[in-house]
């Protein structure tokens, strides 16, 4: 007899549709960039760092998250995210440099 338990994660359904709806009522260079911070705020290396910068506040120094996104290693199923978030790192308006 399996005595285990198996627990499931809360149900977030609700939260996931609510989200999706708030984004694709953003025109589409904001959902960009919401997408970039999302991704950022997962792959970022800790507080200082300019991907966790960018992630909590927006602002975004291109060099030195370049720098830090050619540092990351990820898993290969995240390996897009990371291609996706160098991709808006370097062809956002406004980045620094």
């Amino acid at each position: 007899m399996n005595t285990s338990t198996i627990s499931a994660a809360p149900d977030q359904s609700d939260r996931a549709r609510d989200i999706i709806t708030l984004l694709l009522a953003l025109d589409i260079e904001d959902q960009q960039t919401t997408l970039a911070r999302v991704i950022a705020a997962s792959v970022h290396d800790g507080p200082g760092t300019a991907l966790e910068q960018f992630a909590g506040t927006g602002q975004l120094d291109a060099a030195r998250a370049l720098d830090e996104i050619d540092d990351l290693r990820v898993p290969f199923e995240q390996e897009a995210w990371v291609d996706a978030l160098s991709r808006h790192v370097i062809f956002a308006r406004g980045a620094r440099s």
